[in-house]
């Protein structure tokens, strides 16, 4: 592995992220200087594409980031096979090594590399003369919305929650500059790196379109990812203001899915809900493999090796409180091959997340949605219950969530608290990578040690103290790799 300096050089070659035809009839960037490649706006879409190419590709959003939020709680675990939990254990089990490439290296690779191609874009694009100042605006902002995305990615998973310590501990190193390989940053803050993210998504927001953008980040998108970094933060009348916008604003284009299409639009492109996704095809040159990561871990398909997590008994619990909910519609069963050393109140079944389907049903070829607006309605609820200003409002998000999954259900201003709120993000959230943040931003213990959980058949006794886990636990904080450790000696490794 080179360090994260050596990748703020130049642009590397990459397969195009083909999404429509005019993405197909743009032609990948060469692994000459940016300075010699970046002439156009042709020049500038293309490498653009690259970002979100990168971004969604294995130990990105193609695999690691996306279910890395999940199999930290409650509601998701590592399958039993074998006694092995496979890829996703050392996540599971908290037990993540600095020389573990694929839980540190790679994903820590990769992030950096879509921030270094986004400098390049962010540097260049100004210097290109066009007539089509707003296509230009746009690329741009696209650009630094996405460097914000990767830094928040980077700092939630290789520092401590920013509400541990109000963001003074350690973050990621900030990149927002093209650098030569000497350069060998220390690591900024965690609130230092919020602050970064902060700015580059408020400063893209301009340039953004209101428009549905389908497989690209639009203003609204944007907006409600601002929404979910100023939750975690703490911020909640501006994470109120974000997620209201989004609901208010951009109901011509976006609209929760109804009681009735609920069941269907799983796996499918670009549907009502969709604020962002990745879009991948089986016929684009990459035959789809980035896309499979996510759904493959979660597919219930004994002859690969990639099936890994199931569904826990306090999801199952959780979920059949009301045997009525829709979201039942992502239950898949198979029976467990081996019954072997599993405790007598154990479920004889384990169950998979069937939120990942594919379209007709291959899970290879499945979009990856980052932010839909579903999140957008549960963030509003629960900061707005924080907030404590409007609590008949904040409600109404809640349930319109809650009456989705079941028309005869609704919250009622008694039942309306945080625990409430909480428990709907879990059932509807699930899966999306997002879990984990639950707890720490409101300073709650992880626990997997519920009566005939199947938590306990899966982590080994060494991996015991992985049963309960605090909001402030010193390994929510994975790893820097010790390949950056040995490269750069201005870099501190985590605490243990």
């Amino acid at each position: 592995m080179k360090y994260i300096s050596t990748y703020l050089l130049a642009i590397v070659s990459m397969t195009m992220f083909s999404c429509s035809g005019d993405w197909l009839d743009l032609k990948p960037s060469t692994s000459v200087t940016t300075d010699e490649a970046m002439k156009t706006l042709t020049d500038a879409q293309s490498a653009l594409n690259g970002v979100y190419r990168l971004a969604s590709a294995h130990s990105y959003y193609g695999d690691n980031l996306l279910y890395f939020g999940d199999c930290r709680a409650e509601d998701v675990q590592a399958r039993i096979s074998k006694g092995d939990g496979k890829r996703v254990s050392p996540y599971y089990e908290y037990n993540v090594k600095a020389d573990d490439s694929f839980n540190t290296s790679l994903p820590w690779n990769q992030i950096y590399k879509v921030i270094r191609q986004t400098n390049n874009i962010i540097h260049y694009i100004d210097g290109i003369e066009t007539t089509d100042e707003v296509s230009a605006l746009r690329i741009k902002s696209e650009a630094l919305a996405m460097r914000g995305l990767a830094l928040y990615d980077l700092v939630r998973v290789f520092a401590m929650p920013y509400m541990y310590d109000n963001g003074a501990s350690l973050g990621v190193p900030i990149e927002i500059e093209i650098s030569d390989a000497s350069h060998k940053p220390e690591r900024n803050t965690v609130a230092e790196c919020y602050n970064q993210v902060i700015e580059d998504m408020t400063n893209a927001l301009g340039g953004l379109s209101k428009e549905k953008t389908d497989g690209y980040l639009n203003y609204w998108a944007v907006k409600g990812l601002l929404s979910r970094v100023y939750l975690n933060m703490g911020e909640d009348q501006k994470a109120y203001d974000a997620a209201v916008d989004v609901i208010e604003n951009s109901k011509s284009i976006y609209k929760l899915y109804t009681t009735e299409e609920y069941p269907e639009v799983w796996g499918k492109d670009f549907q009502s809900e969709s604020l962002f996704e990745f879009y991948f095809s089986l016929t684009e040159p990459s035959g789809g493999s980035g896309g499979e990561g996510v759904p493959m871990v979660y597919e219930n398909e004994e002859s690969i090796d990639w099936n890994n997590l199931i569904l826990t008994k306090a999801y199952l619990d959780l979920l059949n409180e009301d045997p009525d909910d829709v979201r039942h519609c992502w239950l898949e069963a198979s029976l467990i091959e081996n019954n072997e050393g599993l405790p007598e109140k154990a479920r004889s079944e384990k169950v998979y997340l069937n939120k990942y389907p594919g379209k007709n049903g291959d899970p290879h070829d499945n979009d990856l949605c980052i932010i839909r607006l579903s999140e957008i309605y549960l963030n509003a609820a629960e900061a707005g219950f924080k907030l404590g200003t409007d609590l008949n409002t904040a409600r109404g998000y809640l349930n319109a969530i809650v009456s989705r999954a079941n028309p005869n259900k609704s919250v009622s201003a008694n039942e309306f608290t945080l625990e409430r709120i909480l428990k709907e993000r879990r059932k509807e959230l699930v899966g999306e990578g997002l879990a984990l943040y639950d707890y720490t931003r409101n300073k709650l213990q992880i626990r997997r040690d519920e009566p005939g959980n199947w938590h306990l058949n899966t982590l080994a006794p060494e991996n015991s103290n992985a049963v309960v886990i605090e909001y402030n636990d010193l390994r929510h904080a994975v790893p820097i790799p010790q390949t950056e450790i040995d490269a750069n000696p201005n870099i501190d490794q985590n605490p243990r």
